[in-house]
């Protein structure tokens, strides 16, 4: 059972956090179910990008940029983008669905320093040849792409797939296949689908107008299922990986017991995972970053670690725990003393819950804030901005006050 006083409670804020997210374009070239964005501008000039990139350097502090949209790929400058980042000596960091992706395009952003990819690939995606496939059939794709970026190198892969209430079940299929894959495959995050319908209700503006709330990308006639959460998602990895454990969170904004970002990391191999990091663990690694290097540390620049990923067994129990289960299998099985140890990291997001009293739990702390008109805003809510000017409330025809959320 998660508790949060055996989790560390990342030390992240709005103006030092180890995450900007940029989004370059709201141009894409697949449609996502509940996607936070939709078509209305097209791609920003390259100018405009640079000064929200320095906008983030001055205001967030960042680790890396999260190069977001749309589709960042499709942009016809994404090379300088992810150079000028680059020369900024913050991380860049691509969020794609990598239908654009080809090995040219690769090895030329590797060159203007590309630091690593998140990619989005799950069964509610309209891609064309792999439509009504399962997350586990979508593992051949995965692996496609992890090849792809392994053959290049030095290139940090990360894959996120959202959950839906019909998809929850196979949670353990693409957990399984990223343990398999450990030396490329540097990170799984999985993403609790939320949506907001508009049946029987009003949304009002800031100003308070009422308008047309369905005009959202992440609004829906009708959605009966039950959402999952993120202890739901927890005890669903743990059931195809018993040796995984969650070592640090971000809670609500709203209600106590949440868990909006669950974070954690497996330390093992192809053949065997051996344990977790646990809270001290990462307390250490991100007071060390934060001390050594003046930022919070997001994405691991180099996820083989060896014996480094015991170091911290005295004064971690979970990290002592995988040091045992090491040591006891090469003493059973002396040839891996010499096989390379990886560190995987396996998060969960729960997306912003519309709570019974009308107020968005959002993610406390929020790793993905955007920059829009000169401040800093949640990016999955940036569409009401953008269509609205700010975020709305919506007001069901009995006459309960809600507020909008995901």
């Amino acid at each position: 059972m998660l508790d949060k006083r055996n989790l560390y409670r990342l030390p992240w804020s709005m103006n030092d956090n180890p995450i900007a997210w940029l989004e370059v374009t709201d141009v894409c070239n697949i449609h996502c179910d509940g996607c936070y964005r939709q078509h209305l501008t097209g791609h920003k000039p390259l100018d405009q990008v640079k000064d929200e990139i320095l906008f983030f350097k001055q205001w967030r502090n960042p680790d890396n940029v999260s190069i977001a949209g749309g589709e960042p790929l499709v942009h016809p400058q994404i090379l300088d983008i992810v150079a000028f980042i680059a020369r900024q000596g913050i991380k860049p960091i691509v969020l794609t669905n990598a239908m654009a992706l080809t090995p040219e395009l690769l090895r030329d952003l590797k060159k203007a320093g590309l630091a690593g990819f998140t990619i989005h690939i799950d069964s509610r995606q309209n891609r064309p040849q792999w439509k009504s496939k399962t997350e586990a059939e979508l593992n051949e794709l995965r692996q496609y792409y992890a090849d792809m970026a392994a053959a290049v190198g030095d290139i940090c892969v990360v894959f996120n797939s959202t959950v839906y209430p019909s998809t929850f079940h196979e949670i353990p299929a693409v957990v399984t296949w990223g343990q398999a894959n450990i030396d490329r495959v540097h990170g799984l995050v999985f993403i609790t689908y939320r949506t907001r319908g508009v049946e029987d209700t009003a949304a009002i503006d800031s100003n308070g107008r009422e308008v047309d709330f369905s005009r959202l990308s992440y609004t829906s006639e009708r959605f009966d299922e039950k959402f999952v959460t993120s202890p739901e998602v927890y005890r669903a990895i743990k059931e195809s990986c018993p040796e995984y454990e969650a070592s640090a969170y971000l809670g609500g904004t709203v209600v106590h017991d949440s868990f909006k970002w669950l974070m954690g990391a497996v330390i093992g191999n192809r053949k065997k995972i051996y344990g977790s990091v646990g809270k001290k663990t990462v307390e250490i690694a991100q007071s060390g970053h934060h001390f050594f290097c003046g930022t919070y540390l997001a994405y691991l620049s180099c996820p083989e670690v060896g014996l480094k990923a015991f170091l911290t067994a005295p004064s971690d129990r979970t990290v002592r725990q995988a040091w045992a289960n090491w040591l006891k299998d090469v003493t059973r099985r002396p040839r891996g003393l010499f096989e390379r140890i990886y560190v995987q990291s396996v998060g969960i997001i729960q997306a912003p819950d519309l709570q019974s009293d009308g107020r968005a739990d959002m993610c406390d702390s929020c790793p993905d804030m955007t920059v829009y008109d000169g401040k800093l805003i949640n990016s999955c809510r940036m569409d009401e901005y953008r269509l609205f000017g700010g975020f709305v409330s919506v007001v069901d025809r009995a006459g309960k006050d809600t507020r909008a959320g995901r």
